[in-house]
C-alpha cells in the first residue's frame, strides 16, 4: 500500500467516512502501536496513547507534527510505521473477507473443506459415508464430502457426474447435495442424480421417499417415488415427469437405460462404459432423441453395430472416437 493510499484511508477514518472494513484496518494498525511493550511503558495512559495515535496520523497525512511526549521514540515509531504499512495490504484483504461491507455481518475466512472421491471410466464405486448413507458413484464421476460430516448441522456433499444415494434418515441433520446450480435436499430416501458437465441436463429421479430440488432462486419441485425432474442448464427450465427406470439406477448392474437422451448424453454414456467418444457431423443425428440401452457385458463393437442398425447409419473408428455418418 503506497503513501497516498494510506493518507486517503486515514483521511476517511478521521472524517468518519470509513467503511467498517476500513475502520477495522486503521484501528488494528493503531492498536499495534499501543500493544508494543516498550512504548506502552513510556506512554502508559489512554490520553497518551491517543496523543501518540494523533501524532502518527498527522505525520502520515503530512499535516506537521504534534509535539511528542517522548521525542526519542520518533525514529523507532517511523521504522515501525514503514513495516506496518507493508502489512496493511494483507490486513485489508483479511478484513474484506471477514466483514460484509456496510452491514457488519461476519463471514468465515475459510471455505468448508471437502474430501474427494473419484471414479475413472469403466468403473463405479460403492461408498459408505460416516452417517451410514450409502452412495453408488458411477463411472467418470466425483463426490465431495464435507469434512467432519457428522458434526455439522447439515450433511453436505457435492456431485459431478452420476450417483445413486441411499440416505440414512436423520430429521435433525438434512442431507444436501450440491449439483451444478441445483441443490437437492432430503432427510432419508433413495434417488439417482445424473449431472455430467458434457451434457445439457441435470436429472433427479426418486426411487423411495421425498426429495426437494431447488435452484438459487426458489424451490423447483418436491419429488416422490417414481418421479423425476429434468433441468435444462442453458434455458434454466425444468420438467417433472413420471419415471420408474432412472430411479432404479440399473447402471449399478451394468445396464444403462437411455430415455429420450440427447446425442451428448448418448456419447457420454458410451464413453463412460467403453472409453470411446461418439461423434458426428450429421445435424439430424445431433438433434435426435435416443431410446437405447447400453450393457457393459457387451463389447463396444456389438453396441455400436446395434445402434447403427437402429438409426440406419454407418460408422468408422478414429483413434479413441467413433464417427457416425
Amino acid at each position: 500500500m503506497n503513501d497516498q493510499k494510506i493518507k486517503n484511508l486515514l483521511n476517511k477514518y478521521l472524517s468518519g467516512e470509513a467503511t467498517r472494513a476500513e475502520a477495522f484496518i486503521v484501528e488494528s494498525w493503531l492498536e499495534s502501536f499501543q500493544q508494543d511493550e516498550v512504548e506502552a511503558k513510556d506512554f502508559g495512559t489512554a490520553e497518551q496513547h491517543h496523543l501518540l495515535a494523533e501524532q502518527i496520523i498527522a505525520k502520515t497525512l503530512g499535516q506537521g507534527e504534534i509535539a511528542p511526549q517522548k521525542p526519542s521514540h520518533t525514529f523507532t515509531l517511523w521504522k515501525k510505521l514503514t513495516a506496518i504499512a507493508a502489512l496493511l495490504a494483507v490486513i485489508s484483504a483479511i478484513a474484506i473477507l471477514y466483514f460484509k461491507q456496510g452491514s457488519g455481518e461476519k463471514k468465515p475466512l475459510l471455505a468448508m473443506n471437502y474430501d474427494k472421491f473419484v471414479t475413472p471410466i469403466k468403473e463405479f464405486k460403492q461408498l459408505q459415508l460416516p452417517d451410514s448413507t450409502v452412495v453408488y458413484l458411477n463411472a467418470n464421476s466425483t463426490l465431495e464430502v464435507q469434512q467432519d460430516f457428522t458434526k455439522q448441522s447439515e450433511r453436505r456433499v457435492k456431485l459431478t457426474g452420476e450417483a445413486f444415494f441411499e440416505v440414512k434418515k436423520d430429521s435433525k441433520h438434512p442431507f444436501k447435495i450440491q449439483v451444478g446450480e441445483l441443490q437437492v435436499k432430503v432427510l432419508g430416501t433413495s434417488f439417482n442424480i445424473k449431472a455430467h458437465p458434457t451434457t445439457n441436463e441435470i436429472k433427479v429421479a426418486v426411487k423411495t421417499g421425498k426429495v426437494n430440488v431447488s435452484s438459487k432462486a426458489a424451490i423447483l419441485a418436491s419429488l416422490v417415488a417414481n418421479q423425476a425432474l429434468v433441468f435444462n442448464k442453458d434455458k434454466k427450465t425444468f420438467d417433472v415427469q413420471a419415471d420408474e427406470e432412472n430411479g432404479k439406477a440399473l447402471w449399478r448392474d451394468g445396464i444403462m437405460v437411455l430415455d429420450k437422451a440427447s446425442f451428448a448424453e448418448l456419447s457420454t454414456t458410451f464413453y463412460n462404459v467403453y472409453g470411446i467418444r461418439l461423434k458426428s457431423d450429421d445435424s439430424e443425428l445431433l438433434n435426435e432423441s435416443y431410446n437405447f440401452t447400453i450393457r457393459s457385458s457387451r463389447t463396444w463393437q456389438q453396441t455400436i453395430n446395434q445402434l447403427g442398425a437402429m438409426i440406419n447409419k454407418k460408422y468408422r473408428k478414429e483413434g479413441s472416437s467413433i464417427v457416425i455418418f
